[in-house]
Parts: structure tokens; sequence; C-alpha cells
């Protein structure tokens, strides 16, 4: 399915008119935000001694039951180590596991280095259950999608964490020439039921603020969310905004310690705490601002200092102290979230999940709101975790798991902005950094229509 384009309803704040007369009077109608359990570990869960395997093997029993078997033209093997035995054309649901030379290991030469992109010509593919696994060969294989439009892929386009069934020829033991690939059945999504009335939500990611850079452009975006700047067609917008929400990364990214940084490094230390906690107090002066007049919702992202592990926790309400002395709505989601607006089921992610699947695959002629399709069809948010994307090891569940598709999908920090239906009119939102591209991202819970917003 084709993105949309919103050249014509977008807008961009060209000329800016700071507290200019307010032509819309009206009183806000702030909807409450009502977040799942499903991503909120309680400390019992959080059992760093269990296997990850564990993982791997409630995902395959949660997404074996998807698929259909009921092909005449080819047998269907149950366990994968059965294949040994077998010839012909046959079957086999299980998971990808891609081993590629480039990834860090832990005891490798590679395990201190920062490589942007794991893929190489080497990489092998291979198809595991809890009976085995068996070596593919991909090679210009056809990928079947749910929603019709089937691809080519080889290798490269694999990543590990996938649950899929194959179909090929066995050239030898152990090894299957893949012919066609299936992914799973999508689970049922919600009934929709919009707001009666025009409300909008806002979703804003990478902020990555930084004090010692120009802050006009953080100042003109409180001042738009706020109803105080002049920007033309539209202008009434930012009255029936109902929630706020902050998708991950707030602050910026702090330095790396260098090998001659390393010589002092209590000085180094104090000197970034302190360039943090200059950060923290003027983000929470903006947002105190903020949730005076709307409702705002903060998720955490890899920049952001809570514990990098997915799910990740939410961020501390004592980096807030200013907004809360005020009362001001404001609360605190994990990452992923899952949540309700009225009667809409919405789902996010902060992008890591986003960013470790171009990592470990060759995506350069897909866009970002492809891949987050993708995880759609997948049936699974995050399908890198645990190998590539840090998660806690749980033992009875995979939480990435699309057990019910939401009415809303977004991943923050993306390269650019991109939006589309796909499945049973789900909305997909792939939200830019607002430090690189100014850009908000706006749904209305009426009419679905997403569009951006531009603030200079």
């Amino acid at each position: 399915m084709d993105v949309e384009t919103n050249t014509d309803v977008s807008f961009i704040l060209e000329k800016l008119k700071i507290k200019s007369e307010k032509k819309f009077e009206h009183e806000r109608i702030g909807l409450e935000i009502q977040q799942t359990t499903k991503f909120y570990l309680p400390p019992r869960n959080k059992a760093i001694k269990t296997q990850y395997c564990h993982i791997y093997y409630m995902r395959y029993l949660s997404l074996v039951k998807r698929f259909k078997t009921d092909s005449k033209d080819c047998q269907f093997i149950e366990l994968i180590q059965k294949i040994q035995n077998q010839q012909g054309t046959i079957q086999a649901i299980g998971t990808i596991f891609k081993e590629m030379k480039l990834k860090p290991y832990y005891f490798s030469q590679n395990a201190y280095k920062t490589v942007q992109n794991y893929v190489s010509n080497d990489d092998v593919c291979y198809l595991e259950d809890r009976s085995g696994r068996i070596k593919l060969q991909i090679n210009n294989a056809q990928l079947c999608l749910p929603n019709k439009k089937d691809k080519i892929v080889n290798v490269s386009d694999l990543i590990t964490g996938i649950t899929l069934m194959i179909e090929g020829q066995i050239v030898a033991n152990n090894i299957v020439k893949v012919e066609r690939i299936y992914l799973p059945n999508l689970p049922q999504t919600p009934m929709l039921k919009p707001l009666n009335l025009t409300s909008y939500v806002c979703l804003i990611s990478g902020l990555n603020y930084n004090a010692s850079e120009s802050t006009t452009k953080y100042r003109h975006m409180i001042d738009y969310l706020q109803g105080n700047l002049y920007s033309g067609e539209g202008r009434e917008i930012p009255y029936h905004i109902s929630q706020v929400i902050f998708v991950g990364n707030l602050y910026s990214k702090q330095e790396e310690i260098t090998d001659q940084q390393t010589l002092k490094p209590q000085q180094d230390f104090k000197g970034q705490q302190s360039k943090l906690q200059i950060n923290i107090k003027a983000v929470d002066e903006l947002i105190s601002q903020l949730a005076s007049v709307t409702p705002v919702a903060i998720m955490p992202g890899p920049n952001d200092p809570v514990s990098q592990m997915l799910p990740q926790t939410p961020l501390h309400k004592s980096y807030f102290s200013e907004t809360f002395k005020q009362k001001n709505q404001l609360i605190f989601l994990t990452n992923p979230a899952e949540f309700t607006l009225g009667d809409i089921k919405i789902l996010g992610t902060s992008g890591q999940n986003i960013s470790d699947i171009k990592r470990c695959s060759l995506i350069k002629d897909q866009l970002d709101i492809d891949l987050l399709e993708m995880t759609i069809f997948y049936g699974n948010l995050a399908p890198t975790a645990p190998d590539t994307l840090i998660s806690y090891p749980l033992q009875n569940q995979d939480p990435f798991i699309l057990e019910e598709l939401p009415n809303i999908y977004f991943a923050g920090n993306m390269e650019n902005f991109g939006t589309k239906i796909v499945a049973e009119k789900v909305r997909i939102v792939s939200i830019p950094a607002f430090s690189e591209t100014g850009t908000i991202c706006l749904i209305n819970l009426n009419t679905f229509e997403c569009f951006p917003v531009h603030i200079q």
C-alpha cells in the first residue's frame, strides 16, 4: 500500500506572531489515557536469571496457530528434526535465526566496536523450533504478505526472530531451498469507535533537548500547542488538541567518553551529569507550560535516563518537579506503550524496534513506515529482541506479540514522516525527530486523518 501524501493538508509555520489574539475561544476537551499493564513489568517479573530461549519458545507457541497448513501440494512437517528423513517439497514452521558475522558477540573482536550495519554477504539463515534447526537456501524466494502484495526476498532481507512458514525443496541433509515464505495471519482489530467531535492527539518525538544549542524552535512548539502562535490556515487546530504524547528522547544523547577522557573519569562524569541536570530542568519548564493547558504523556527513549532494556520503565516523576508543583495533567508511559483514548486503542514505541531492524537487514529502498507495517505482518513489535535488541528475559511470555491489532500504531525517532492505513483500518505513523525536522504529528480522532505540522 502506498504511503499517503500530506502536502496539501500539512502547513509550515513561516510567519510567526507570538502571543497573537485568540480567535477560537472555547474550553479544551482533555482525554484521559488508560494504560494497559502489558508492558508494565513488576519487579518480580524482571528475572534476569531466566534464559532468553523462553521468549522464542513462547513466541513460537503464540504464532504457530495463525498459519494455514492445509496445502495438498506438499507435505507439512510438524517438527523440524523430521525433515532429515524426508524428500521432495515440504512445509515447515519455525523461527528464523540469522547468523551474522558482523554482529558484535561478547567474546568476539567486534564486541567493543560500534557497527552501523550487521549485514554481510556471508550471512546464513536457519529455521528452528523446539526440536532442532535446518539451514535455508534463500535466493529470490517469494514472500507472501497478508495484503496480497507479495515480494521477492533474499537472506539480507530477513531478520532473526521472525516466526514464519517455509515451502521448498529438500536439496541435502538438513538443507532446504526455499521457494515461498508465509507470514502468520493477522489478529483481529478492535472495533473503531471514533469520537463524535473534533479532537486531536499530538505525537512529538526526539526533542533531544540541549540547553547549549538554540532553543527557539522548542519555544515556538510550546507556543503553537498553547494556541499562542499565529499560523494562518488551521489556526483553530491547537484548541482541539486533547492529548500530547512525547515519544522518547526528551534529552540529547550524552557524549561518549574518549580514551583521553578516561584519564579523569570522575571529572568527566560530573560534567556530563551537570549538562543532563540543566537539560532536565529546561524540559521540565517546557512540559509545565504545556501541561497547564492540555494533558501530556511521556514515553522514555534510548537517550533518556532509564533502563535500556525493553520494555522500558516510565521516567521518574522527580525529573518534573516544576510540572507537579502546579498539579498539571502529566502521566508516564512505558516503552512500548499500549493504551486507550476514549474507545480508541493505541500502541506505540520510541523507535528502537525499527532502528534495530534497519541494522540487521538491507532496507535501502524501504521507508520507515514500510518497516512499521512489516512488524504488523510479522505479528511481533520487536522480532530482533532479544538477539540484537536488549530486553528482559521473560519466562512465560513474549510481550511484543501482537495478540490484537490497535486502531493507531506509531513509532518515534524515525528519519521522516509517513502514514498509511493497513490491515483492518489500522492507522500507522512514523514520527520524525523534532530536533532534526521540526515536525510534530496530529491525528484527528474523529476522521482518523493524520498530518504533520512543521515548526521553524
